[in-house]
């Protein structure tokens, strides 16, 4: 039987193990070899050809899409291939034409299926993965596994493909799905029980499935019936070090915030799952006893009229600021103009924008939710609370109204992000690639080739 290659093709020979059968002690020399292993300068893993599949992509804006790029990112800095399979988007959604371009994306080369636009979405379409040409390519592009981020449309594809192909498929649960039902009209307890019974029956299709934090990997296996499938925990990674640097000054002075007003921040999608109803009633809150405070609300979605008539109504007009969608490095400065990161979500897979926030050196005050949970420590680099605007608002105070705990929190926040850079993530994503390759090496042509790669 061939070994699988796990060192990497362009791993330099240095040297082999031969193991023999002794005839009899010391004489080592007259053995017969049973065994022969060469021995390799591990410089990297072998170079993986990944096909991935999602429902959403550039230049829509998500966590999931931010997810896919920073992996992609690192894969492709590492020596391995990435192709995307996902949506195609409209000049109708997008101002800017060149948004709709794929010549920047971190990938090999992108792939699109005609898509149907959601007017409740803004900037989003729903693809339609209908293709007669998507086995034959991915054959063609010698695909070692397909790693799916939805089990929905596309990644129904991916799935299909997958068992057609006999190639290991990869799914990451970035989302709590029947904890959104509440866009679907019709009796919501019933809707949940059938999307659970849904993605757990797409997750035990999968060869590995990769969950942001241990909390959700724990509510993966007890929910969907996973305790004898591989499940991992693999957060999604950072650039810590353009996290570390903003000019907060520019986005004050854009959105006329006073340099010594305290500022808190949100980043996130403006949708009912974020829960940004409750941070308003918080900040609320806070303006009553610290009414210089200013909110900064930066994201998009279908409740942003709702939640900015809520902040008129509310008398908070002048404080809170809807920026908006922003690019990346308009987010970064947003960090650095706040002083505090507040979210109150309970439906989060990793959080993110919170990770993201700490990078910069923002302590937090969230709802104690998963994913929240799984990036902050109470009372080291943040505050955790119940669901409830009255304590949310009470923590913000504290961390507002103290300088040395915010700093102190601030530099924890900080070192603890340090620990989920995007190289760090991407070598264990790497990891459990070969593991899931390793154990499907003897089925289809290229798990044949990567076990002949060490001869």
């Amino acid at each position: 039987m061939r070994p699988t290659c796990l060192v990497g093709r362009n791993a330099r020979h240095i040297g082999t193990i031969r193991i023999y059968s002794i005839s009899s002690p010391g004489v080592f020399h007259n053995g017969a070899v049973l065994v022969q292993y060469k021995v390799y300068e591990p410089r990297r893993t072998c170079s993986v050809k990944i096909a991935v599949f999602t429902d959403s992509y550039r230049p829509y804006v998500s966590g999931v899409v931010r997810s896919i790029d920073t992996f992609s990112t690192e894969l492709l800095a590492l020596g391995h291939e990435v192709y995307i399979f996902g949506p195609r988007y409209y000049p109708s959604q997008y101002e800017d034409a060149a948004a709709l371009s794929d010549d920047d994306v971190p990938a090999t080369k992108v792939f699109r299926y005609w898509s149907i636009p959601v007017p409740m979405y803004k900037g989003f379409t729903a693809p339609v993965p209908i293709s007669a040409q998507a086995e034959l390519l991915c054959a063609d592009l010698g695909i070692d596994l397909i790693h799916s981020h939805t089990p929905f449309a596309m990644g129904t594809l991916g799935a299909l493909l997958a068992r057609r192909l006999r190639l290991p498929l990869v799914f990451t649960h970035h989302t709590m799905y029947h904890e959104y039902v509440h866009y679907i009209p019709g009796v919501r307890s019933a809707l949940k029980e059938m999307m659970l019974r849904y993605v757990g029956a797409y997750c035990r299709r999968a060869d590995l499935v990769i969950t942001p934090t241990p909390q959700i990997r724990d509510f993966a296996v007890e929910a969907y019936g996973l305790k004898d499938k591989p499940v991992k925990a693999i957060p999604t990674g950072i650039d810590v070090d353009a996290f570390g640097r903003g000019d907060g000054r520019a986005v004050r002075a854009r959105f006329a915030v006073p340099e010594d007003a305290p500022v808190l921040t949100f980043v996130g999608r403006l949708g009912r799952e974020k829960n940004v109803e409750l941070l308003l009633k918080a900040f609320k809150i806070v303006v009553r006893r610290r009414p210089d405070a200013h909110l900064m609300l930066v994201g998009d979605g279908p409740l942003r009229e709702q939640l900015e008539e809520t902040a008129a109504g509310a008398g908070l007009s002048g404080r809170v600021h809807f920026t908006g969608t922003l690019t990346k490095p308009e987010v970064i400065d947003v960090y650095h103009a706040a002083d505090l990161f507040v979210i109150a979500s309970v439906t989060e897979t990793q959080g993110l924008a919170t990770l993201e926030a700490m990078a910069a050196g923002l302590p937090v005050a969230g709802v104690n939710a998963p994913g929240t949970a799984d990036m902050v420590e109470h009372g080291v680099q943040g505050l955790l609370t119940p669901e409830d605007p009255e304590a949310l608002a009470e923590a913000a105070l504290t961390l507002l109204n103290d300088d040395g705990q915010r700093r102190a929190f601030a530099a924890r926040a900080r070192a603890r992000a340090e620990r989920f850079s995007a190289r760090n993530m991407a070598l264990e994503l790497v990891q459990a690639y070969e593991e899931v390759l390793a154990a499907r090496a003897p089925q289809g042509a290229a798990g044949r080739d990567r076990a002949a790669a060490m001869e």
